[in-house]
């Protein structure tokens, strides 16, 4: 599997006019991701930690085009543009876990990339660890997703659990984890 490096990860993300703050948000989501691949890794769990670390980088790839082009979240598809985007770009592997980043996606999640990209992204908030929970409030409020387009909450809080029954930790702690640079 052909991935870029970290710096080419940066470049193609300047080479698509990525926003500033949507680099910050992928920085922590990067963060996020990175902290988890590894945490699972360490318990034994086949997952590609340099594919979550690139993914987490480029998930937002296709973000800022959306917002120039006044595109309303209800016709917004960010992550099937990115991973057009990906394929142009040489990465295909890549293009796939980018696209499965999207709650439209979560019923789909089937590898250990998809499912840390994914749920590394339902914590951040901008440049903020949040909660599940706030996330989808924000979501939901910015947005302005109604009742029947909602995502089933019971699944991202079942990727959730998933995730930290294998760590052994706190969904909680994962806020003072990151800050304190584990």
């Amino acid at each position: 599997m052909k991935l870029p490096t970290r710096e080419e990860c940066f470049k193609l993300l300047e080479k698509y006019k990525t926003f500033p703050n949507i680099i910050e948000h992928t920085k922590l989501v990067n963060k996020i991701a990175v902290y988890l691949a590894k945490k699972l890794k360490e318990k034994e769990i086949d997952i590609n930690i340099d594919l979550v670390d690139r993914a987490s980088l480029l998930h937002d790839i296709a973000k800022s085009k959306v917002i120039r082009e006044h595109i309303p979240p209800e016709n917004e598809n960010h992550h099937l543009d990115g991973e057009k985007i990906l394929i142009k770009e040489g990465y295909p592997e890549l293009g796939h876990i980018v696209r499965m980043h999207s709650l439209k996606e979560i019923q789909n999640l089937k590898t250990w990339e998809e499912k840390v990209m994914q749920y590394a992204d339902l914590r951040a908030r901008h440049d903020k660890i949040v909660s599940v929970k706030e996330r989808l409030d924000d979501l939901i409020k910015r947005y302005n997703v109604p009742p029947e387009k909602r995502v089933d909450e019971k699944l991202v809080f079942s990727l959730e659990e998933e995730i930290f029954d294998i760590i052994g930790e706190s969904p909680e702690k994962l806020k003072e984890a990151i800050e304190n640079g584990n």
